[in-house]
C-alpha cells in the first residue's frame, strides 16, 4: 500500500528508483511506515482485537497520499507527532526527485558548442516525445495536453536559439567590419543567449523525464551523440 501511494503521489515529480539517493529515501519512507504500522498494531491490538493488522498497515500506507488542508487541520496532535519523521522523509524525497530531474535534464542539454546543434537536438527530442504520446489507455484529453505542452516548450527553444543566432551574426559582422575582436560585453551577451536556449531545452527534456521510461534514456543519449560526434558522452543516469 505504501509503495502504491508513493508512486501515485510522486507520479509527476520524478523517478523513485532513479538514483541511489532517491532509492535510499524511498526505502527509508517504506521502512518508516512499516515501523509506524507495527507500533500502531502493538498499541491498538491489545485494546481492540477486532482490528486486523492489515487494516492498520493500509491506513499507514494511505498516510503517503497527499492530503487537503481541511484534512491536515483536523488531524490529531498525537498523529502529527507520530508522522513527523514521515513528513520530513517525504519532503526530502520530493526535493531529491526534483534535483535528480534537474541534473538529468542538464546533463543531456549541456555540452553543445552552439545553438545550431542544440536546436537540432531539441527538434529530435520533440519528435521522440510526439511518437510516444499515443500510448494505449491514455485518455485523448491527456494526449492533446501533452502535444500542446511539447509544442509550446519546443517553440521556446526555437525562439531562444534564433535569438542567439541573430545576436551571433550581428556581433560577427560588426567584428569583421571593424577588424576587431569581440568585447567582453559582447561575449557575455552571446553566453547569456546560449544559456537561455539551453534552459528551454532542459524544460523540453523535463517532459521526457516525466512521461518517458528509463529505457528511453538510451535513445535520448544516442540522439545527442548524433549531434556531437566528436565528443564522448558519459552514461546518463536518471
Amino acid at each position: 500500500m505504501t509503495w502504491v501511494c508513493l508512486v501515485y503521489r510522486f507520479r509527476e515529480d520524478g523517478r523513485l528508483l532513479g538514483t541511489v539517493r532517491s532509492t535510499a529515501l524511498t526505502v527509508a519512507v517504506v521502512l518508516w511506515t512499516a515501523g509506524m504500522a507495527a507500533l500502531a498494531s502493538g498499541l491498538l491490538l491489545p485494546h481492540a482485537s477486532s482490528v486486523p493488522p492489515a487494516a492498520v498497515g493500509a491506513m499507514a500506507g494511505l498516510g503517503m497520499a497527499p492530503k487537503g488542508r481541511s484534512e491536515q487541520r483536523s488531524g490529531n496532535a498525537v498523529m502529527a507527532v507520530l508522522t513527523l519523521g514521515n513528513s520530513l522523509l517525504l519532503h526530502s524525497l520530493a526535493l531529491r526527485l526534483r534535483t535528480d530531474r534537474a541534473d538529468w535534464c542538464h546533463r543531456l542539454a549541456s555540452g553543445f558548442p552552439d545553438c545550431w546543434d542544440l536546436g537540432i537536438y531539441a527538434d529530435s527530442v520533440r519528435h521522440h516525445l510526439l511518437l510516444r504520446v499515443d500510448v494505449p489507455g491514455r485518455p485523448s484529453r491527456t494526449r492533446s495536453n501533452m502535444r500542446r505542452e511539447i509544442a509550446e516548450r519546443y517553440k521556446e527553444v526555437r525562439t531562444a536559439a534564433q535569438a542567439w543566432a541573430t545576436l551571433e551574426s550581428e556581433i560577427e559582422n560588426a567584428c569583421q567590419q571593424q577588424a576587431r575582436h569581440r568585447t567582453h560585453a559582447e561575449i557575455l551577451k552571446v553566453r547569456r543567449a546560449f544559456g537561455e536556449a539551453q534552459y528551454y531545452c532542459e524544460r523540453l527534456l523535463e517532459l521526457a523525464h516525466a512521461h518517458g521510461k528509463r529505457s528511453n534514456d538510451t535513445r535520448l543519449l544516442e540522439l545527442k551523440k548524433q549531434h556531437m560526434p566528436h565528443q564522448t558522452q558519459e552514461p546518463v543516469s536518471s
